[in-house]
């Protein structure tokens, strides 16, 4: 049986674009539920922090992260999330970070993945680090190869010209944060400064024919033990005619990937190949234990996201597909 907050769960549609009327409905329709009891939270003031506990336990996982273009408040959410993660583990003294944040707009596989969420998320972190007083670095890969068999990642493509055009915040003074704490740059050894503090790589992916581990290592050694981010990283070999990326050479590619620690994970469980329908959520934020969140349906247009179990490590497909069939 599942607790909800009232006053949560009305904001979950007021959060929506639900009239107020349409939120007080389907909260009466969960009422009728028995498996779940909808509490009412008092209305005074001794009650607003344990209310926004409960909001806030209630909203760890967005609902209807199905229908797309996503709102505001759920790509807010996420990079609320995910940057205080990272954050919290650059305070620790981490240097070597990887996150992966895969909800469906962050998602390459999937033809909803928007270029301007991921920018958006990567400003947010850049933002949060450069107020500690670091000089942020933020990298994206360039084309890879030589002549008619130059190329870049689709999901790549006209990042850094974009990067460029948007706007990265203001300081406190009202100055533009771009060319003053917050640099632009690529993969490569050439592109380290000493006076960088810290480094964010936008999805260094490798490609047929081509791998983004020698460059990344290059870079690495240049960088030393300064704090890097490789955000939603695709650095898995690629098999090719070639022989690039083959036996040779494998473990210490696999070495060099596992070198970058989690600090953030999200993503949301389907049974593969197929997206949908939404099984749950695997998700960890630093400093915490991995948690399993199952998707349960109230009603036809009600649903929210139950943690089942956590663990201690990134659990396998195993027991991912215990916890959820329960």
């Amino acid at each position: 049986m599942g607790l909800l907050p009232a006053r949560g769960f009305t904001k979950v549609f007021r959060q929506a674009g639900y009239p107020d009327e349409r939120a007080q409905d389907e909260v009466g329709k969960a009422k009728d539920d028995s498996r779940f009891v909808v509490c009412a939270a008092e209305e005074s003031a001794s009650t607003e922090s344990s209310t926004d506990a409960e909001v806030s336990e209630l909203h760890v996982v967005p609902p209807f992260l199905n229908s797309t273009p996503h709102s505001r408040e759920v790509r807010q959410h996420f990079y609320k999330d995910c940057s205080e993660s990272i954050l919290a583990a650059v305070r620790d003294g981490k240097t070597r970070m990887r996150a992966d944040c895969v909800f469906p707009e962050l998602n390459t596989e999937m033809d909803v993945y928007r270029v301007g969420t991921m920018l958006e998320l990567i400003r947010t972190i850049a933002n949060k680090l450069a107020n500690e007083g670091l000089q942020v670095k933020v990298c994206v890969q360039g084309s890879m190869g030589q002549g008619v068999f130059t190329a870049l990642p689709l999901s790549l493509s006209g990042v850094r010209r974009i990067m460029e055009l948007m706007g990265w915040g203001v300081d406190e003074d009202g100055s533009e944060m771009l060319d003053k704490k917050i640099f632009l740059g690529a993969i490569g050894a050439e592109e380290v400064s000493k006076d960088d503090d810290a480094f964010i790589i936008i999805q260094p992916t490798s490609i047929v024919g081509h791998s983004i581990i020698p460059p990344m290592v290059e870079m690495m050694d240049a960088v030393g033990d300064r704090p890097v981010l490789i955000f939603n990283q695709k650095m898995t070999d690629i098999q090719s005619a070639g022989g690039v990326m083959s036996t040779r050479g494998r473990q210490g590619r696999i070495d060099f990937t596992n070198m970058f620690e989690t600090v953030y994970h999200f993503r949301l469980l389907y049974n593969k190949p197929y997206f949908f329908p939404i099984y749950g959520a695997l998700r960890y934020v630093y400093g915490e234990q991995w948690e399993i969140y199952k998707r349960t349906t109230i009603t036809k247009t009600v649903e929210i996201y139950n943690k089942v179990t956590t663990v201690p490590k990134e659990p396998t497909p195993a027991i991912i597909t215990k916890a959820i069939r329960g």
